[in-house]
């Protein structure tokens, strides 16, 4: 079959014999693949970081029909995210993103609204930008792109604009008014600030998003109902999730 090329960000490698590596990469063009990379180790010590995990890169790949592995030829870094890798914070979210992402794509599954999520909001997080709020970004960013977004313009129950502080229920999909929210067993607290938070980072294109303000207090919500809502949905533990709650609860980040 003829070469392939395509865009991609490495999500997860596995060592093969001496020289080899096995590299799982959600791409732009294919979705996830999975493929093989010879010759590559210990020879070519300055070439290694072509594979660390988020590193976006151009490959050159074959896919090779009834194998679980494609050959991988080619795999050049485009960005390394550096800014990422120096900081604690910023690494472990990185690493949450792609394990999410991971989770969630099948092999060979193309979404490129997800791809570019995920590409926008590592070189967001390399920016400068709160690494919290990017976290939070990311989070509704990547249920849009997989048409889970939280409904927040109206009630998720009975459809009437929200015009005060309400709750939120998980299992509903989003946003309760005052009276839906009492009938509700399982609904989270959720201010009006909290909802324009979330609801101008659906507007926004994700770069601009940096620009949105938000005060510790609805920063703080806001992770409580995203994480429980992003629970509810993939119904896995999420291990870097749990290592950036050890950091918080250490005062590390």
């Amino acid at each position: 079959m003829a070469a392939q090329n395509a865009e991609g960000v490495i999500l997860r490698k596995y060592y093969l014999r001496e020289t080899s590596y096995i590299l799982v990469i959600f791409t732009r063009e294919f979705g996830k693949i999975r493929g093989v990379i010879k010759g590559v180790r210990n020879p070519y010590p300055q070439f290694a970081g072509n594979f660390e995990i988020f590193t976006q890169c151009q490959l050159l790949f074959y896919r090779k029909k009834n194998r679980q592995m494609d050959l991988i030829t080619q795999c050049e870094a485009l960005d390394f995210f550096l800014p990422v890798r120096k900081d604690i914070e910023r690494l472990t979210y990185a690493s949450y993103f792609i394990e999410l992402i991971d989770m969630v794509t099948s092999d060979y599954d193309v979404n490129e609204k997800l791809y570019r999520t995920l590409t926008e909001s590592l070189r967001l997080l390399g920016s400068g930008a709160s690494a919290k709020r990017v976290g939070r970004i990311f989070e509704l960013k990547f249920l849009e792109a997989l048409g889970l977004s939280p409904r927040l313009d109206e009630c998720a129950e009975c459809g009437s604009p929200i015009k005060e502080e309400s709750c939120f229920s998980v299992k509903s999909g989003g946003v309760l008014c005052r009276v839906c929210g009492r009938r509700s067993r399982s609904c989270l607290r959720m201010s009006l600030g909290t909802v324009n938070f979330m609801r101008k980072i659906q507007l926004s294109e994700l770069p601009k998003t940096s620009r949105i303000k938000v005060s510790r207090d609805v920063g703080k919500e806001t992770e409580d109902i995203l994480k429980r809502f992003l629970q509810y949905h993939i119904n896995r533990p999420v291990k870097s999730l749990k290592f950036l709650r050890q950091l918080q609860d250490e005062g590390i980040v």
